[in-house]
Order: C-alpha cells, then structure tokens, then sequence
C-alpha cells in the first residue's frame, strides 16, 4: 500500500503544473522546517546528508565530501536520504549513515550540509525535520549544468545560510540568483594507486564514456561521442565503451541509443553497477575518456579519468573546464545553442549550452591514435596534474 502511494503521488507530481508544484513544496517547507531568516546557528556537528546507498554522481560526490572534511579534522555524521531523493540503493557504504528517524531525534546546534538539487534538497529537508534543523547552519551542496535556474531553486535559496557548489561554473551562474555566500569546493578526488602506462600497446585505441542516463541523455549526449568515434577510426581501429547508469530510466530514449551503437562496429555497453576495483580496472582498460556533452555541473567521471592517467576529450565548456588543463586534456571546441527540452527540470528554460564539433572531436581522436602508435602518448605516474586549487572564492 506504501508503494502504490508513493507511485500515486510521484505521478500526482508529474502531472502537476509548476505553480501548483512550488506552492505545494513552500507550504510543506513552512510546516516542516524554518526560513533561515529567524535561524540561530550554534556550534556543533557537521551532518553530511546524501545519497549514501546511490551509486549516482551525487552520491559518489558525498561521500567524496566527507571524506574530504574528515581529512581536515572535522566531526563528521553520515546521514541517508537516498530513499527521500527517490534513487535506487545500489551502493553499499563502508560506514553505515544514520536513516531520516534517527537523525529527527536529534536537537541542538551543528552544520546540516544537504547533497540534493531542488526539489529533492525541499523534499530532504521536510524530511528531516524542523525538530532536526532547527539551531543548525544549512548548507545546501548543489551542482547545476545551466547559466539559468528553474524558480523551484529560487525558492530553496529561503531555507539555507549558505550555498557550496563544485564549479566555478555553477558558482558564476547561481550568485545572480542570490547575495547569500555561495563558495566553490570541487570534489577532492583521491589519486588512484595505478595509472596509465602506455595507450593502444596492441594497436586498438579504446575509448570510454561512463553517463548517467537519469541525468539525460540530452545533456549527456551519448550520440555525439558515438558519432565522433564512428567519424574517427575505421573498423577494427578502435572499441568503444559506453558505461550506462540507471539504463531504463527512459526505456525508449535508451532503445534508441542501443540500436544506434548497435550499427557501429566496435561499441559495447555496460550496464552493470561497479564496485571502486572494477570501475578502477574499467578505467585501465581504455585510453581516451571521450565525453561530448552538453554541460556538466563539474564532471566527476572525466576528472577520474584523468587522474588515471586517459587521455580526456570533452567538450570545451562548463564545469569540466576547473580541471581540464596538462596534455592528456584536449578540450572539443563547441557552439552554444538554445536548450530546447519539454521534459525533465530544464523544461521550458530559456538558456543555452554547448554543441560540440563531432568533426573537431574525430580529428582529434584520428591525432591520438597516430601518437600513440608512434609511442608518444605514454603517461607518466611522475608527472602529477593535479595542481589546481580545491577552493576557491572568485
């Protein structure tokens, strides 16, 4: 009966047109928690709350928070709210979060920092409670791909102190939106304990692209690497991987998608989840991240591949471009081009964002794949680049 509540509501939801959707979650934040206006912050712990058991980029952006914030001597409590942000529980933590009920019975001061985009952070923090909030500092940590923001985000800004983003990007875009301290804090990935060696020892140049398709595949924009690899090698040339999360979550959008790989020799698709050593060993296996995007809040894939040591070739544009810097980044020069989308939070957004040049991205493809059958693309773990600094304040 639970279930077919929630289903009943999600779709009550879907249905719902936007001025019903923000007066119905600003009545449910009016009731549950407080506008910042009248919060008294007070000393206490730092409650990192997230996707814990999600293996999504938001998910993997938590924990790589408080891994980060432990790093620098804080008291740090886990606290999940994949089942509130309605994401699958396909990842299992080393250190068990608390659950929604245990931290509604906890009172007093601390910083709340909130791992959720709006309307999941509305739907988090009602979750939590005012008992929860109430004394605490709320922080909400948001990676956004556009220049422009849905109102649903303006009315969020009312209900925290203080705003955390990965990217420069995000940072620029959103302080138009608001004087309240918006501060960039990048993912502090880790370095991995192996890195790339040589590329294409056997002839074969492999390229990878790892995309969530619940964070669309418009934006994602999985056809254009497919197109550029097709442009780029002759078969036998070159693989092609695509690591798909959250496949079905457009069913017809990803029937599509595999057809098309389907006509092209040398492309396969993942779907299964991975654990830290299998996506590592992914990573191994390929020389080129090819991502051809149409904006990322901060791209969290294609800075682990760099720091495997792949080459990376990514559009030119948003967020990715924080890191994007040394010889293994080629940046794909790009058109900005209205957004166009019916569906989904960009629906009816009037803004743009980038088309990359697929011909510009073969030849560049075509260019690695002589230097590497010269033997000039080898990486070198003695040549660290990773140089740039984890926050800034522009």
């Amino acid at each position: 009966m639970t279930f077919m509540l929630r289903d009943i509501l999600k779709h009550c939801w879907k249905v719902a047109p936007q001025p019903l959707r923000l007066l119905a979650l600003n009545a449910l934040c009016l009731l549950q928690a407080q506008k910042r206006s009248t919060a008294q912050p007070k000393a206490g712990p730092l409650y990192v709350c997230g996707p814990w058991y999600s293996t999504s980029g938001i998910g993997q952006g938590t924990r790589l928070y408080m891994r980060h914030c432990r790093e620098q001597g804080q008291d740090v409590i886990p606290v999940d709210i994949t089942d509130a942000m309605r994401l699958r529980c396909d990842f299992q933590p080393e250190e068990s979060p608390l659950r929604i009920s245990e931290a509604q019975n906890i009172h007093g001061g601390g910083t709340v920092v909130i791992h959720a985009n709006p309307p999941q952070f509305q739907i988090a923090l009602c979750a939590l409670g005012r008992d929860f909030v109430r004394h605490k500092h709320i922080v909400a940590y948001w990676a956004w791909e556009l220049e422009t923001f849905p109102p649903i985000w303006q009315q969020a800004l009312s209900y925290v102190d203080s705003v955390e983003v990965p990217s420069i990007f995000v940072q620029q875009a959103l302080q138009k939106l608001t004087g309240k301290p918006v501060t960039v804090l990048p993912h502090t990935v880790p370095h991995p304990v192996r890195c790339k060696t040589s590329y294409a020892s056997d002839g074969i140049v492999r390229c990878l692209y790892i995309f969530d398709a619940a964070s669309s595949f418009e934006r994602k924009n999985p056809l254009a690497a497919l197109r550029a690899f097709e442009e780029a090698f002759e078969p036998g040339q070159g693989v092609l991987t695509f690591k798909v999360n959250n496949a079905h979550s457009d069913s017809r959008q990803y029937q599509e998608f595999q057809k098309s790989c389907a006509a092209v020799p040398g492309v396969h698709i993942i779907t299964d989840s991975l654990d830290a050593d299998a996506l590592t060993e992914l990573y191994l296996r390929h020389d080129i991240y090819l991502s051809l995007h149409r904006s990322e809040g901060y791209g969290l894939t294609i800075r682990e591949a760099m720091l495997h040591g792949l080459h990376v070739v990514a559009t030119g544009w948003s967020g990715n471009m924080d890191f994007m810097q040394g010889e293994r980044a080629h940046a794909v020069p790009y058109a900005l081009v209205p957004v166009q989308l019916n569906v989904g939070p960009c629906k009816g957004l009037k803004t743009q964002w980038a088309e990359a040049d697929i011909a510009a991205a073969a030849s560049v493809l075509r260019g690695l794949r002589k230097r590497f059958l010269q033997g000039t693309g080898h990486a070198s773990i003695d040549q660290p680049f990773d140089n740039f600094t984890h926050i800034y304040n522009v």
